[in-house]
């Protein structure tokens, strides 16, 4: 599902101890040391995004059919903790992602369609990130347990390459209750630049995957090209930004039958609150 502290510093100047020996008339020498003390970074931080979206892709998937229209939307709230342990560079993650909608008849109630939780850990070094995350995708009746493994290189003048390695771990209600496990590869590639004050993040991701995963064959699943864009929104208390982006899908077929198009443009909306 699938989506980055500063520090600030105070100066405290102390004054030494008299030089021995002769000065000028009138002088003083004196000593100053410059003490950088660094104020710690807040244990707690996460974000909560509401999101408006044409189609609901899952690894290629198009879930509810919207093919080349835009007549399947879907609103998608979504929220993450972030707990800096005491250990450095290790971090805690519990977070949720809820699919609501119309499309079809929900067996939760109401029109959620979909209701997933994930909890994890991520370590980083410099600018090197592994995450580990344990996901709960509930619907249909059923969960579909995941886990998710994300190498990630984040330095900007590299182009940001990741590696996301999607195990399903139990199928619960995938492909009509049909799906097997299976394992997803998704090496992507982003940037990012600032045009004023938006930021735009081009994107390019390539699934593959094992045998029967979608209900084909296994190898190559969807190229997915995008291109997104955020900015801040003044006057509100908080961390608040409006995003938004549409991302272009090539997906094969033979590995995922069931899509109603081969090739679809998808585009997306929302607010997010940073804390």
């Amino acid at each position: 599902m699938l989506k980055k502290l500063s520090l600030s510093a105070a100066l405290a100047v102390t004054v030494g101890a008299f030089a021995p020996g002769a000065v000028y008339a009138g002088t003083e020498e004196v000593k100053k040391e410059v003490v950088v003390v660094e104020e710690e970074a807040p244990a707690f931080s996460g974000w909560v995004s509401f999101d408006i979206n044409s189609h609901f892709i899952s690894y290629g998937s198009d879930v509810w059919g919207g093919g080349t229209t835009w007549k399947r939307g879907v609103f998608n709230p979504s929220a993450e903790l972030a707990w800096a342990t005491p250990i450095k560079g290790l971090t805690a993650l519990v977070g949720t992602w809820w699919d609501v909608n119309n499309n079809a008849q929900s067996s939760i109630g109401g029109y959620i369609q979909e209701v997933d939780v994930w909890a994890g850990l991520s370590y980083a070094y410099e600018d090197l990130s592994l995450t580990v995350l344990y996901q709960a995708w509930n619907y249909g009746g059923k969960t579909e347990q995941i886990l998710d493994v994300i190498l990630k290189y984040s330095n900007n003048n590299f182009l940001n390459p990741a590696l996301t390695i999607h195990n399903r771990l139990n199928p619960g209600a995938a492909e009509g209750g049909g799906g097997k496990d299976g394992t997803f590869f998704v090496p992507n590639i982003s940037y990012n630049f600032k045009v004023w004050e938006v930021t735009i993040t081009p994107t390019a991701a390539m699934g593959l995957c094992t045998d029967d995963f979608h209900g084909g064959g296994g190898g190559y699943a969807y190229t997915a090209l995008g291109i997104g864009a955020s900015v801040p929104i003044p006057y509100l208390p908080g961390d608040w930004e409006l995003h938004g982006g549409i991302t272009y899908y090539n997906t094969n077929n033979e590995v995922i039958p069931n899509n109603v198009a081969n090739n679809f443009v998808t585009g997306n909306m929302g607010v997010k609150l940073s804390f």
